[in-house]
């Protein structure tokens, strides 16, 4: 007797590694078995997944019919926990499929139906998908739903940061410039602490301040707000705290380095290095799962990397300790604005941030794919979206063009 179980576990390992059309195909199995027991609520969820590996290949118009057929039957169930997934399965195919608004207000559902569950892990990753989706659709207009998705969130949380970076995001889009590099004429552009500043050179050209000062134009208020919504800062000492895991690269995901640690030259040799360093520590199997997937997901990014010219046709991440460094720099600009440090304290943080990131890496374009990696890992989730897209906007201005201070100075 054919096992569905086994046919959706043979999906999803399909999903994880690209296979979409097979994928597809095993989903699809699965549902048909599914719908013969009379186990409705999982076929329901199998037809979504088929729905969402068909929407990744492209083929939009048979994904939403799967879709529209699983939803109606959807319907006749009891509420439970199915639907909260299906509404956030059906977020991915919405979203796969250009429809960003009704995605969104999907993605919202699940959030709302997993926190009436108690599911607060998944309740906080569908509100920072819901999230994305609204600054995608919205544009300028994002800040308004924003403001409403954050007060649903729990203060301090994972999520509720996140989306406060999305909404600080959003309300600076009406009256500033983005992706744009920018020199302050009256600040030194060359020496030891110009050279550190560059370090903190994305985000800055990201959000259109000047890249080679501490000074910030939006006055303490600002400053004091952004610290407090996206980073849980509102004194001196928290502030020194969030530096001071940044400098020491504690800011981002540990399990990433693990894995890139862990690095061979093929996908087989790398998965068995993972193993054989979980197994000496005698890690769990679903943690060895979720190290796996993300050497997937890493292998992913790499590829488009080359593709577009983030890294060398050969060339892969050694470390996303840059993504801590890169916005410790930012951080000691924030925490002088605010009024949370010195001048003195800013700057020794921006050289300590430089050092390091000098330390870790051989050149300019070395540390922009780990800081593109550490941020993707943190907020794109595979999908090559807006954060994809402006963060390698950021690194083709700084690598090409003349006026960039990684043209103009040479690495460490």
């Amino acid at each position: 007797m054919i096992d569905p179980r086994a046919l959706l576990e043979r999906a999803r390992r399909y999903d994880r590694t690209g296979r979409t059309d097979e994928a597809a195909a095993a989903y699809a199995e699965a549902a048909a078995v599914l719908e013969e027991r009379r186990e409705l609520p999982a076929a329901v969820l199998a037809r979504a997944r088929q729905a969402h590996a068909l929407a990744v290949q492209g083929r939009t118009d048979r994904a939403l019919e799967i879709l529209a057929a699983a939803e109606h039957a959807a319907a006749s169930l009891p509420p439970g926990p199915a639907g909260a997934e299906l509404a956030a399965v059906a977020a991915e195919v919405l979203a796969e499929a250009g429809l960003t608004g009704e995605a969104a207000r999907r993605a919202w559902a699940a959030m709302a139906a997993y926190q009436a569950a108690g599911d607060t892990v998944r309740a906080e990753r569908a509100a920072v998908r819901a999230g994305r989706l609204i600054l995608r659709d919205a544009g300028r207009g994002a800040a308004g739903p924003l403001r409403d998705l954050l007060a649903r969130l729990v203060h301090g949380g994972d999520a509720y940061r996140r989306v406060a970076e999305m909404l600080s995001e959003a309300e600076r889009r009406p009256d500033r410039d983005h992706d744009v590099l920018i020199t302050d004429p009256e600040a030194p552009a060359w020496g030891k602490l110009a050279h550190a500043l560059a370090v903190g050179a994305h985000l800055a050209v990201g959000n259109g301040v000047p890249w080679n000062t501490l000074a910030d134009p939006d006055g303490p208020e600002h400053n004091r707000k952004l610290l407090a919504r996206d980073w849980d800062v509102t004194d001196p000492k928290s502030w020194r705290e969030q530096i001071d895991r940044l400098l020491d690269a504690e800011n981002s995901d540990p399990a990433i380095q693990v894995v890139l640690d862990c690095r061979r030259p093929d996908a087989g040799a790398w998965t068995r290095e993972i193993r054989r360093w979980c197994g000496e520590r005698d890690i769990s199997a679903k943690t060895v799962a979720q190290l796996e997937e993300l050497a997937d997901q890493v292998r992913r990014y790499e590829d488009r990397f080359r593709a577009d010219g983030l890294l060398r046709p050969h060339g892969h991440v050694t470390s996303v300790y840059g993504y801590d460094f890169g916005r410790a720099v930012n951080m000691a600009r924030w925490g002088l604005n605010a009024g949370y440090c010195d001048g003195e304290a800013a700057q020794d943080c921006s050289l300590t941030a430089g050092y390091r990131a000098y330390r870790t890496y051989d050149s300019w374009e070395e540390f922009s794919a780990g800081y593109v990696l550490g941020r993707m890992l943190r907020f794109d989730d595979g999908e090559f979206g807006e954060w994809y897209l402006r963060s390698l906007e950021g690194h083709r201005i700084l690598t090409t063009d003349p006026a960039s201070p990684w043209r103009r100075m040479a690495w460490g």
